[in-house]
């Protein structure tokens, strides 16, 4: 369930258009009955591909001496040449070169399709609450079992369902729509164009400025769905705010509650945002209200919480406001500093970053999904959790409750 709403969901925006044309309405045939494979082939790549670059993509990477993004480029660039491919036939014609052994196995056709999906995989983004991250954190810590293969092959299963739908609808509006079936030709000159503007957009980060703007529309029915079972983690940090953390996952507490003591952030790869890359001490803050946040930089959820904190930092920060950004990768290309500096200026992030590379402070402080918000009070204890997006009239109600207890 949570594959199928993370498929309807606007994580999918940037490669709806691909999709559609290239997933769906390029699969069409002049002859109605005449069904073909491509929509399913393009899905079947991007959740193949997906699926093994989310489990093993880091591990890999670390393993060998080359950049954590370099999947991700990867794929930007067939998508390129696949785009290209679409639009001008000499180019296809290079590109189908290789494979000139198998019989018919052309960029353009049915079973191109399965290629291009599996480029589409590598830069597919989807962030998908505590389900998706148990998959993105066991793979990165290479702690797989048989229970992570179960939860990705699950949500593998349910997003395919959501983006067939979209392929399949395409298919069939060409398919009944005459000028679909006349005019062929436009139709791959609009599917490379579509592959080649999802390139673009992603390179300088324009889906990322559109999904900002756009609500997640699916969290209500996210948070419904993970109300039907318990989290997907195993705790490893202290009890009782381990409880408190897969409480939030259901409903946020109306009030302040007592959580325990708040962890130390340990291991941090890095710290950004402070004078002379410093640690920042949680027991150095004392009498001051801390709000800690955990997210990463492309994670759509997160985009749409980092507003709300930085409107309570600038409205309470002189009251004695303190927040502490903690920065978990979800996938390899996340994990670069300078990657993560420049999306920190793109969001506009200026408060302290601790780069959490080594998930030692997600496994701290018991946090299931992205993003997490804790509220620290001024004696050093956890007073609310909020997990997902929403509840900000609740959280900054909290912390003025608090700040008013501080003095």
């Amino acid at each position: 369930m949570g594959g199928v709403i993370t498929g309807l969901s606007p994580c999918i925006l940037p490669v709806l258009p691909v999709i559609l044309l290239s997933g769906g309405a390029q699969g069409a045939r002049a002859d109605t009955s005449a069904r073909g494979r491509r929509p399913y082939l393009v899905v079947a790549g991007l959740v193949l591909s997906f699926s093994v670059f989310t489990l093993v993509g880091t591990l890999v990477l670390a393993a060998l001496p080359l950049s954590q993004a370099v999947i991700r480029w990867m794929g930007l660039g067939a998508l390129v040449l696949l785009g290209i491919g679409l639009i001008v036939p000499r180019v296809e014609r290079w590109l189908e070169a290789p494979f000139s052994w198998i019989p018919q196995r052309r960029v353009g056709t049915e079973d191109g399709g399965f290629l291009l999906g599996l480029a589409l995989g590598t830069v597919y983004v989807p962030c998908a609450g505590p389900v998706l991250a148990a998959i993105a954190v066991a793979g990165a810590t290479g702690r797989i079992g048989a229970g992570t293969l179960v939860l990705t092959g699950g949500f593998a299963l349910g997003t395919g369902l959501s983006l067939l739908l979209f392929a399949l609808a395409g298919r069939a509006v060409a398919e009944r729509v005459s000028a679909f079936r006349r005019r062929q030709r436009a139709i791959r000159i609009a599917s490379g164009v579509a592959v080649l503007g999802l390139a673009l957009a992603l390179t300088f980060n324009v889906a990322s400025v559109v999904q900002r703007v756009i609500p997640d529309y699916t969290a209500a029915l996210s948070h419904g769905i993970e109300r039907l079972g318990p989290p997907v983690h195993e705790s490893t940090g202290d009890p009782l705010l381990a409880a408190c953390v897969a409480d939030s996952l259901y409903q946020a507490p109306e009030d302040v509650q007592d959580c325990g003591p708040a962890p130390a952030f340990p291991q941090v790869t890095r710290w950004l945002n402070t004078p002379g890359g410093q640690p920042v001490d949680l027991a150095a803050l004392r009498g001051k209200v801390v709000l800690v946040d955990f997210w990463t930089f492309d994670c759509i959820n997160c985009r749409h919480v980092i507003p709300h904190i930085d409107s309570w930092y600038r409205d309470h920060h002189s009251q004695g406001l303190e927040v502490v950004s903690v920065h978990t990768p979800e996938y390899a290309f996340e994990r670069e500093i300078g990657s993560v500096q420049a999306a920190a200026g793109r969001l506009g992030v200026g408060y302290p970053i601790a780069v959490d590379n080594d998930y030692a402070s997600w496994s701290a402080w018991n946090v299931l999904a992205w993003p997490t918000i804790f509220v620290v009070d001024a004696s050093g204890t956890v007073r609310y959790i909020a997990t997902g997006e929403g509840r900000y009239d609740q959280t900054e109600r909290v912390i003025e409750t608090l700040l008013r207890q501080a003095g």
